[in-house]
């Protein structure tokens, strides 16, 4: 509990600082911590926060949208995980962003978070999804470009 309200005195102290350089290395620290110290579970809840975030987009609302209800239940429980890895694993990148980047630091990080998220639940669909998006003869000179990448590179 100490550590806690230690840690949020620090960051209430670092939001009225001066001091912002470095832009985007402890930002990008903090956010590889957190996805790095994710276990399963927080894995699922952290992109369902990530959903429902990008989800308030005007271009997402075209698409579905998320009740309200979840929007706060989701919320609710990432904030949960969020805080734990801040206060505990990842306490160190946390103070540092709070100190350097007190701005946008978080908002970087969570960004940062989401972006690596997104690529793993993205990774092993996006095939199916470009073979569905590309017309045949791009998405076969594509893969005959990469299959013939390291046909022309000279050995080293």
């Amino acid at each position: 509990m100490i550590k806690k309200a230690s840690f949020l005195a620090l960051v209430s102290c670092a939001v009225f600082s001066a001091s912002c350089y470095a832009a985007g290395q402890y930002a990008q620290a903090l956010g590889d911590c957190i996805y790095d110290n994710l276990s399963r579970e927080d894995k699922n809840v952290m992109t369902q926060w990530a959903f429902v975030t990008l989800g308030k987009t005007d271009a997402a609302k075209q698409i579905t949208v998320i009740p309200e209800s979840k929007n706060k239940q989701v919320n609710k429980e990432a904030k949960k995980r969020m805080t734990r890895l801040m206060t505990e694993a990842c306490a160190r990148e946390a103070a540092n962003v709070a100190l350097h980047e007190s701005k946008s630091g978080l908002q970087d990080a969570a960004v940062q978070l989401g972006v690596r998220l997104a690529k793993e639940q993205l990774k092993d669909k996006t095939d199916e999804a470009l073979a569905n998006l590309l017309n045949p003869g791009t998405a076969n000179v594509l893969r005959g470009a990469e299959v013939l990448k390291g046909f022309f590179k000279k050995p080293q």
